[in-house]
């Protein structure tokens, strides 16, 4: 099928979505079956008619490249999907647990062994057991247990993703299914992206993006699109200073695209000035999916084989929380770091993004999505003029989105922030626990009110430990930048684990040990007080930052601004005499060197 065959099929499927003839969805589920395996490249054919249904919408569009790993995808949509639900259904497990502990129905592990100044007490691991089991059964089949209790209400929630819901096993449907990717786009309520470092280097992910985004435009920006150059207001200089970084020389001077392009991107600014957050429109990175699920199974299998070596000897446990924390340290060094740096990543692709440096298998697959996008972003069906147009909504609309949803780099993801609260909690619970389970007639009841009152308010403290120290090793992640050599690289993690650490015993040993010596009436606020503090300050810390970052962007347009003001008035060729462009015609071609890999979008 040639190029003008194809974009009229795709064009005809947008003006008339809704065909069942080609149109299947699939459940959540099924995209997350066994860890993801349908996210692998390589997985060999799929029985379409058995794992996809006929649908009239879709509720979710999943978007990601298949460049990206298969686990990380997998990781990053149980964060999504099923992490919230996990926490309540294990802090649930493990209050019951504690209940039954404290009634005397659940027993003792054992005697928790202790040096002589201290007494020992009652074993207890059963919220840790309990809750924690509980969480990760939960986590692991949550989408499989939402999808039952809909089908049992009588409705569904369909997905697209592209290796279920479009035929593989016929050549024909699925270029027709291909082709149709627009269509279905414009039949979905919400575009969930598993972002990776490669999402915006691949031309079909920019495609669909580009068709989800002109979905949610408003009709306001495609009428502005219409206006001549003369109407435009001197205003949106700031987009014409973006304007020349992004246009080479030989286009500038050409009367024709020049004023197309920059009437576009100058009525593009206008159309998205009161755009806010696009519900509809999700973007996770996939390392923090990755990050999270590994701080889980770390911080739980450490938190229960502490406990337990604790039955045997306190010290042996205490030498193993040691090592573990400087363990944990180092194993998260590697993760907080590379999501600190990917979200940069992630913020400097959407502000340099460009259609032409996005990449594609077949030349006449790159033609087509030009040509669609022309046709979707361009009343005048202006190539030059529609791709334009199309890159400025990105990088206004997306960047709206990712700052709305993912905040500054610094910024501590409140998913992140309750799972490690969940561990510490469960394990505080027992603390709790094995106090109240101390019979009566080895301590008065005044003295095991002061010991479970001390105990529960240096467990809201160590909790509130968590969030702190997130929010210090994302932040120490974003101040050591990469390193060239591996030398540098070292000095950056051992600096990393060196301040982590540090944060970790300065406040869970000095503090909270320094406060465990004190009596209960000046421990007990004391605790209180240190808890609030590890909460508020963070916070505060978070938001000068996005103010600061805020400000800073402000001036750094309004100075652009400035400068274009100036350089508008001077002539084309003494403007290429002051500034190197870094757009040569050269860079806009594909090269498809032969041992690539033959790569499809679907």
């Amino acid at each position: 099928m040639g190029l003008h065959d194809r974009t009229n099929t795709a064009l005809q499927s947008l003006r008339h979505p809704g065909s069942q003839l080609h149109q299947r969805g699939v459940s959540l589920a099924t995209v997350m079956d066994f860890g993801g395996r349908h996210f692998k490249s390589n997985v060999g054919p799929k029985d379409h008619a058995a794992l996809s249904f006929p649908t009239d919408k879709y509720d979710i569009f999943v978007s990601h490249s298949w460049r990206t790993s298969r686990r990380a995808k997998y990781a990053a949509l149980l964060y999504h999907t099923s992490l919230f639900p996990a926490v309540c259904a294990g802090l649930a497990a493990g209050i019951l647990a504690f209940a039954l502990q404290v009634q005397g129905i659940l027993p003792p592990f054992g005697i928790v062994k202790a040096p002589p100044p201290l007494e020992s007490l009652p074993g207890s691991m059963w919220c840790q057991l309990m809750g924690g089991c509980t969480f990760f059964a939960i986590l692991v089949m949550w989408t499989r247990l939402a999808e039952l209790a809909k089908s049992t209400r009588g409705t569904k929630v369909s997905c697209f993703l592209d290796c279920l819901c479009i035929n593989q096993s016929d050549a024909e449907l699925k270029q027709v299914g291909i082709d149709s990717i627009g269509a279905y786009l414009r039949n979905s309520d919400s575009m969930l992206v598993l972002w990776g470092p490669e999402y915006f280097t691949r031309l079909w992910c920019c495609f669909e993006l580009a068709v989800f985004m002109e979905k949610s435009t408003n009709v306001e920006f495609k009428s502005l699109l219409q206006n001549s150059l003369a109407e435009m207001r001197p205003t949106s200089v700031g987009a014409a200073r973006d304007l020349q970084r992004n246009t080479s020389p030989s286009e500038m001077n050409n009367e024709e695209t020049a004023p197309a392009r920059i009437a576009a991107v100058a009525t593009a600014a206008q159309g998205t000035r009161n755009e806010t957050h696009d519900r509809k429109l999700i973007i996770i990175p996939v390392q923090m999916g990755v990050f999270c699920i590994y701080c889980l199974l770390f911080g739980y299998v450490s938190s229960v084989v502490a406990q337990a070596m604790s039955f045997l000897d306190s010290k042996l446990s205490d030498l193993f929380w040691a090592l573990s924390m400087f363990g944990g340290c180092v194993a998260i060094c590697r993760n907080c770091r590379r999501y600190s740096h990917d979200r940069l990543e992630l913020s400097n692709q959407i502000a340099q993004f460009t259609v032409c440096r996005a990449e594609c298998f077949s030349p006449l697959d790159h033609e087509f999505i030009e040509a669609m996008i022309t046709c979707l972003y361009s009343e005048t069906l202006d190539e030059v003029e529609g791709i334009a147009s199309f890159e400025y909504v990105v990088r206004s609309r997306v960047q709206q989105n990712v700052d709305k949803i993912l905040g500054s780099r610094m910024h501590v993801p409140w998913r992140l922030s309750i799972a490690g609260s969940f561990l510490v909690a469960l394990r505080e619970l027992d603390a709790v626990a094995q106090t109240l389970m101390v019979s009566s007639h080895l301590a008065g009841s005044e003295v095991l009110a002061d010991r479970t009152a001390k105990q529960a308010a240096r467990a809201f403290s160590h909790v509130s430990i968590v969030y702190a120290f997130l929010y210090c090793a994302i932040a120490t992640g974003c101040l050591l930048p990469n390193r060239k050599s591996k030398l540098a690289e070292f000095a950056s993690n051992a600096m990393f684990i060196l301040v982590t650490s540090c944060f970790l015993c300065f406040c869970a040993v000095f503090v909270s040990g320094q406060f465990e010596k004190m009596p209960a009436l000046e421990s007990i606020p004391l605790y209180l007080i240190f808890g609030l503090l590890l909460l508020s300050g963070p916070a505060c810390c978070n938001y000068v930052s996005c103010r600061f970052s805020l400000r800073k962007n402000q001036e750094e347009a309004s100075s652009s601004n400035q400068e274009a003001g100036q350089e508008g008035d001077q002539e084309p060729g003494e403007q290429e005499s002051r500034e190197e462009t870094h757009w040569e015609q050269g860079d806009c071609e594909q090269v498809l060197e032969p041992s690539e890999l033959q790569e499809e979008r679907v």
